[in-house]
């Protein structure tokens, strides 16, 4: 560890690449304030957060975990909240939730990674949600959230991180209420409790492959963020599969195909039913 830094945890899933530029973001500051940031992307490695967690138990204090999502049917990503379940119970150490979220919804996913995060004895110093081009809408010329992140969004970002790292170099901060997080309605909070990945799954276009031009070669594998799909000998789709399309949007033959024109209406009438403002917010 640096003599006079800490060390950060960047923990994060990004299927399309969102929340990673945010864990980028948050990487570089943390390095130019003279922290030590690991940043650790769950889609290369899902087992990684035993790991962390015994050497975030080690440095207790000297320590801070920042972990991020991008938010799917109102919720953080299953990998992350897996992975916030396999971690043992601190007690000193600080943690930062952060989402990504298209334009339609931020839903209730901040909450509950800082109320889990709390459950295990993490302080939750702050939080961001922060606009980013809708991940299901890239075949069209103007998708929600187009454009984002954007300058201002990651100045935002910068400036939590900066907050972030005073209060850690100050001993650490007030625990934060949980219920700044919770900025839905009480009503629409309760709906969102309800719905699930697997209800949603239930509404998602069926996938087809064409095995006329599908020559295997296994980049709808690659590019799968929780090795969902499989050859045999043609690509099939598991369970757990979050429905984020990477391998329609990454086949170069453009043999997988589903019509996305329901799912479309459906986000941007989501959209315009919440009309959420402020798109990128920091929670400080």
């Amino acid at each position: 560890m640096t003599a006079n830094g800490k060390k950060v945890f960047i923990v994060y899933f990004s299927a399309a690449g969102s929340t990673r530029h945010v864990a980028e973001i948050m990487e570089k500051r943390f390095k130019e304030l003279g922290a030590e940031p690991s940043l650790y992307d769950l889609t290369e490695n899902k087992d990684l957060c035993q790991t962390i967690s015994q050497q975030i138990r080690r440095l207790g204090n000297d320590c801070c975990l920042m972990m991020g999502s991008p938010v799917y049917v109102s919720h953080a990503a299953p990998p992350i909240m897996h992975c916030i379940s396999k971690l043992a119970s601190v007690d000193g150490s600080c943690a930062v939730p952060f989402v990504t979220w298209g334009g339609a919804s931020s839903g209730i996913s901040l909450f509950e990674m800082a109320r889990e995060l709390s459950r295990k004895g993490f302080t939750i110093l702050g939080a961001a949600k922060v606009l980013a081009v809708h991940s299901l809408m890239w075949q069209l010329e103007n998708p929600l959230g187009a454009g984002h992140p954007n300058s201002a969004d990651d100045k935002l970002i910068v400036q939590l991180v900066d907050e972030t790292y005073s209060k850690m170099q100050s001993g650490g901060g007030k625990d934060m209420e949980l219920s700044r997080l919770a900025y839905q309605s009480k009503e629409v909070h309760a709906e969102m409790e309800k719905v699930t990945l697997e209800m949603a799954k239930a509404l998602m276009p069926t996938r087809g492959v064409d095995e006329e031009i599908c020559n295997q070669c296994e980049v709808c594998t690659e590019f799968c963020p929780t090795d969902a799909v499989t050859l045999s000998p043609y690509p099939v789709f598991g369970e757990d599969c979050v429905y984020c399309f990477n391998c329609m949007r990454t086949c170069p033959e453009g043999a997988i195909k589903a019509d996305l024109t329901e799912v479309w209406e459906r986000i941007r009438d989501r959209a315009a039913f919440f009309k959420e403002r402020p798109h990128t917010q920091i929670f400080v």
